[in-house]
């Protein structure tokens, strides 16, 4: 009896075989970005890689602003101001920023594929208090972000922090592309 079961438990086993492979018909028409760096790294996978199609984190920023301000201290709003501003890419990643300084002074920024740009820090280091980028005159720090809206591409949502010899203040505001 169990040579029985065991003879046929034996020859009613096979080696496997892979199936026919599957050809996906929007591949061929599929195109997507390859490249790591970039915004839209493998949207629309799986396709073809097509790396002209890439965009890049200093591409939702570049252009002119027309930048309307509100600065507070604290709590208590001081100030509402409106000017230009001229965002232009050094990298894939660094942007520059004219238009807060009358003297020409630019601002260098980071921006990273989440549609956020911080301000780079280069006054200070870890024991330093307000950490952050001159500012127009050597007594300001400038700190914060600019943040692209997803819905409106052609709205920033700004948020930056100035130490300065007067005090702390606050800058809100959004800036519409020209």
């Amino acid at each position: 009896m169990f040579l029985l079961v065991g003879s046929s438990v034996f020859f009613s086993c096979s080696k496997y075989k892979d199936p026919a492979p599957y050809h996906y018909a929007g591949l061929d028409t599929t195109f997507y970005c390859n490249d790591p760096a970039a915004v839209n790294y493998n949207w629309n996978f799986p396709g073809t890689v097509n790396n002209n199609l890439c965009f890049y984190p200093t591409d939702l920023f570049a252009g002119t602003y027309v930048f309307h301000d509100s600065v507070y201290r604290d709590t208590l709003f001081i100030k509402a101001d409106s000017f230009t501003l001229t965002m232009n890419a050094l990298s894939h990643t660094k942007i520059t920023v004219m238009g807060f300084c009358s003297n020409g002074q630019k601002l260098t920024l980071t921006a990273g594929p989440t549609y956020i740009a911080t301000v780079d820090t280069t006054e200070g280091d870890s024991t330093t208090i307000n950490r952050g980028q001159a500012l127009c005159r050597i007594q300001d720090t400038i700190a914060g972000t600019i943040a692209k809206d997803r819905v409106d591409t052609g709205l920033l949502h700004i948020t930056l922090h100035v130490a300065s010899d007067t005090g702390m203040t606050t800058h809100y505001g959004s800036a519409r592309k020209k």
